[in-house]
């Protein structure tokens, strides 16, 4: 079976990531042939093929998806990368064309019925972009529900300038019509979302959660993770993804700096506060001591840092089925999170960590607490998450689900 994977980036983001591990465990137990189409790449794989060639070809789509985006028309023409990705399936010919993030200013959704000529089409949910008018996520809004846009919608990522949701939901409305679409939702929170969507509900829908190579993704060995990190003292550790952490309106910074700082007024010794990326805390406190990693793009470094880690902190604002979590839980390392999007299909509360009520920095704060204090509920947290992300995220079990469907597609096409 050939798969064509398209998605905006081609290893960087969360969809990125699930995409190719959909693809790696395909080709790793059913030998499919994969291709990736991504607007743009960093790597010279040679099953990759980029949207955008050259610098002259990239200014002039970026610059014409900053114009039409400030005018509301978002995602309306994209010269140079449609003809690639047209020019790329017939080259190809996929039996499936495995969809992914299409937001980003890469990919005209006129392609959808053109793209179902050539292979049916199944598009893989990363957030609830589909269904309304321009939003990644809505916070709660539930207007797509009758097919209108959010108040205020337009300024959320990714944002247009004028209000024009009305127009492009219609538009995608038309287009999903026209096409041979299969809707796959990682998480069962988007998936009853879809089945609500005037826009979706008529197409067949299904659930499949992102995968992960739990055979690779391994708890580390503690003291050697914490020595090459630098944690020296003998003191817990605390691990969240700092990346974009204060620039994007989903991840949840200020949510984070509420939370640290009930923390520090409630803890009575020194607690390492490990932040994964670039970013870097604008305040300093009593007892988090704040450890630094730098950006960190390889697997390695990130098992050793959640492995280092005795509780990994996710207080996300908007989200669908964070990897980190996923990851995090392979690792075996508790988590604590807000009940935001998937999260709590990933973290069992009580069980493998804590979920808890959203904007409810105290419990949050409590929750890392009573981990902290309590070695044993550690301990057998961290034995129960690597189980239950074994049983419901391993690869051989993702892949299984995709290949039925993807074999049933193609065979209906």
């Amino acid at each position: 079976m050939k798969v064509l994977f398209i998605n905006r980036y081609e290893n960087s983001g969360g969809a990125a990531i699930a995409g190719q591990r959909i693809g790696a465990a395909l080709e790793k137990y059913y030998h499919t042939e994969n291709h990736f189409i991504a607007g743009t790449h960093h790597t010279k794989a040679a099953n990759v093929t980029v949207t955008r060639k050259g610098p002259v070809i990239n200014f002039i789509e970026r610059g014409w998806n900053v114009a039409s985006n400030l005018m509301g028309l978002q995602y309306l023409w994209f010269p140079f990368s449609s003809a690639v990705i047209m020019d790329t399936v017939k080259r190809f010919k996929p039996d499936v064309i495995s969809l992914h993030n299409i937001h980003g200013g890469y990919f005209d959704a006129a392609l959808l019925p053109k793209l179902s000529q050539y292979a049916p089409i199944v598009w893989t949910l990363h957030d609830m972009w589909a269904i309304t008018a321009n939003a990644a996520h809505t916070f709660g809004d539930t207007s797509w529900k009758a097919a209108l846009p959010a108040k205020g919608e337009h300024k959320h990522a990714p944002a247009t300038g004028i209000n024009n949701g009305k127009y492009l939901i219609r538009r995608k409305q038309r287009l999903y019509a026209a096409s041979d679409l299969y809707i796959v939702s990682p998480a069962e929170w988007l998936y009853n979302m879809t089945k609500e969507s005037p826009l979706t509900k008529n197409k067949p829908l299904y659930h499949i959660p992102n995968p992960i190579d739990t055979d690779q993704y391994l708890p580390q060995d503690k003291a050697s993770s914490r020595a090459a990190l630098g944690l020296t003292e003998d003191w817990p550790v605390i691990s969240f993804v700092s990346e974009r952490l204060f620039a994007s309106e989903f991840k949840g910074g200020k949510e984070l700096l509420q939370v640290l700082s009930l923390l520090d007024e409630q803890l009575d010794r020194e607690v390492y506060l490990l932040m994964i990326g670039k970013d870097r805390l604008p305040v300093e406190y009593k007892h988090l001591k704040g450890i630094y990693t730098g950006y960190v793009s390889g697997m390695e470094k990130m098992m050793q840092c959640y492995s280092a880690s005795d509780i990994f902190i996710y207080p996300t604002k908007a989200d669908t089925l964070p990897n980190v979590l996923i990851e995090a839980g392979s690792c075996a390392t508790p988590c604590v999170t807000f009940d935001v999007g998937g999260c709590a299909e990933i973290v069992r509360h009580g069980q493998t960590g804590y979920v808890v009520r959203p904007g409810d920095y105290r419990q949050f704060a409590g929750a890392v607490l009573d981990l902290l204090a309590d070695d044993d509920k550690r301990a057998q947290f961290s034995l129960q998450t690597r189980k239950y992300i074994i049983q419901h995220f391993g690869m051989e079990t993702i892949a299984a689900q995709y290949h039925q469907l993807f074999a049933a597609v193609a065979r209906h096409s």
